[in-house]
C-alpha cells in the first residue's frame, strides 16, 4: 500500500501543476524560468567552488572552468531579472528564435533542394519538408503570442490528465490491495 503513496502525490503535483498552468500561464512560465535561472547561477557557484578546490590538479582547464562558471552565473542572474521584469516577454522570445531556426531550416532545405535538382538526385519528400518549416516560421513570426498559449493550454490539459489518471490508478491499486490484504 505505501508504495503508491509516491504515485498518487505525484498525480495530485501533476494535477496541481496543469490547474495553474491553466489558470495562470505568465505565472507558470514565470516561475519556471526563474527557477532555471536559479540553477544557472548555483550550478555557476558550484563549478567555482570545485575550481578553487582542485584548482592546481586542474591546470590550465581551472581558467575555463573559472570563466564558465563566471558564465554561469551571469547568465542566471539575467534569466532570473528578466523572468521578474519581464515575465510575458520571455515565451514570446522564445517563439521568435524557434520561429529563426525554422526559417533557416527552410533556406537550407530550399538550398539542398535546388543543388539535388540541378544534380538530379531524387529529393524525396524534402520539399514538402521545406514549404512545412517555412509554413511553421512564418505561423510563429505572425502569431507568436496565440500559439504560446495554445501550446501552453494543451500541455496543461495533458498534464492535469496524465495527473488525473495517475490518481486514479494509485487509488484503484491502494484499494485492490487492501482487498487482497483482507483475504
Amino acid at each position: 500500500m505505501k508504495k503508491y503513496i509516491p504515485l498518487l502525490i505525484s498525480g495530485l503535483l501533476m494535477i496541481f501543476v496543469g490547474l495553474y498552468m491553466i489558470l495562470k500561464p505568465s505565472g507558470f512560465l514565470t516561475v519556471v524560468i526563474s527557477v532555471f535561472g536559479i540553477y544557472l547561477a548555483l550550478d555557476g557557484v558550484r563549478t567555482l567552488i570545485s575550481a578553487q578546490r582542485f584548482g592546481s590538479a586542474l591546470g590550465r582547464f581551472r581558467s575555463v572552468l573559472i570563466g564558465r562558471s563566471l558564465l554561469s552565473m551571469l547568465v542566471g542572474l539575467v534569466v532570473i531579472i528578466a523572468a521578474i521584469a519581464a515575465p510575458t516577454l520571455i515565451p514570446t522570445l522564445l517563439v521568435y528564435i524557434i520561429a529563426a531556426a525554422f526559417l533557416v531550416a527552410a533556406a537550407v532545405d530550399l538550398a539542398d533542394l535546388l543543388v539535388m535538382k540541378k544534380a538530379g538526385i531524387p529529393s524525396g519528400s524534402l520539399g514538402l519538408e521545406t514549404l512545412l518549416s517555412f509554413v511553421f516560421s512564418l505561423l510563429l513570426f505572425l502569431f507568436p503570442n496565440f500559439l504560446t498559449g495554445v501550446v501552453m493550454t494543451v500541455f496543461a490539459a495533458i498534464l492535469f490528465a496524465s495527473g488525473a489518471v495517475m490518481v486514479y490508478g494509485a487509488v484503484s491499486a491502494m484499494i485492490y490491495s487492501r482487498r487482497l490484504n483482507s483475504l
